[in-house]
């Protein structure tokens, strides 16, 4: 793998997007109805909790004296954003999408229980033009014989792919499944931006933790577990001819979500979520030094 590679996901809509996963979390909004306070309905893909009693006739997303937001519902929680909350099902899910644009790549993230994706995709014109199935076996976390009998397995939770054909037109499908109740957290899919000649040595991996940690006037200290967001910090060679390119790219994605994809070996390195900063040292005649700290989301 040579560069850092960005994916830019495309904005998933309504129209734009079909899915087996139902939504039945709650019973649709009716205008007609009385909600009780703490009542919750499914109003345009998201889910509103009643702030009072005698609730009727009050439009979930122009009254915020009457509802508040919870978040979205089951089938638009791999959507979100948000990579902790996840949309589930028993078994397995599919999810169709056209995006009317070029797509390079496909991410799934913060999988649970998934033994295999399959990715399809299909133009109107030409048919399927790529179809690919990818398993995920549970491994062993060490290379030894205690391991092998007694050690627990690990469950691969991040993938991506970036090999997907250029067809403007097509519908992506991707089938998850699983032996039991299955959960995702992503899905991303876009086009892909590479850039820099590689990431150098010395990549540095981390997290920022939430927790609270208190210790009172006796020394007792009490833990409280928290969301954690991950840290990673690189540093990427850049060829000069890519600077006005590398610059305004980062420009344009500040504050904005992405996946950053520094490595094809291992999951740990590549993170969901946005740059904080970064700075182009001008080093030598043909090449330069780009350093970029990354922020997941929590």
């Amino acid at each position: 793998m040579s560069g850092l590679i960005v994916l830019k996901p495309f904005q998933v809509t309504p129209e734009s997007m079909d899915s087996s996963v139902p939504e039945n979390d709650y019973p649709a909004y009716a205008t007609g109805t009385t909600y009780a306070e703490d009542e919750r309905t499914l109003y345009q893909h998201n889910i509103y909790q009643s702030l009072q009693a005698a609730n009727i006739g009050k439009t979930p997303d122009t009254e915020p004296l009457w509802w508040v937001l919870v978040g979205p519902d089951n089938r638009w929680r791999v959507f979100d954003r948000s990579h902790t909350t996840q949309t589930k099902a028993n078994l397995s899910m599919w999810y169709e999408i056209a995006p009317g644009q070029v797509v390079s790549s496909v991410a799934l993230l913060n999988m649970d229980g998934i033994s295999s994706a399959k990715i399809k995709m299909t133009d109107p014109d030409y048919g399927v033009v790529y179809e690919r199935m990818f398993e995920f076996p549970r491994i062993q976390g060490q290379a030894s014989w205690h391991s092998w009998f007694f050690g627990k397995r690990k469950v691969r939770r991040d993938f991506n792919t970036i090999d997907i054909p250029s067809f403007p037109n097509a519908t992506i499908r991707i089938e998850l499944n699983g032996l039991a109740e299955i959960a995702i957290g992503v899905i991303l899919i876009g086009e892909v931006f590479s850039f820099g000649e590689g990431v150098k040595r010395g990549m540095r991996l981390g997290i920022r933790d939430y927790s609270r940690k208190e210790t009172d006037q006796w020394g007792e200290t009490t833990l409280q577990k928290r969301a954690f967001s991950k840290i990673r910090s690189a540093n990427i060679l850049l060829r000069n001819n890519q600077l006005d390119e590398v610059e305004q790219f980062l420009t344009d994605i500040r504050a904005a979500p992405v996946l950053w994809i520094a490595s094809d070996r291992y999951d740990a390195p590549n993170v969901y979520g946005w740059y904080s900063s970064f700075e182009i040292l001008l080093q030598y005649v043909n090449h330069s030094e780009c350093s970029i700290d990354i922020e997941g989301l929590s």
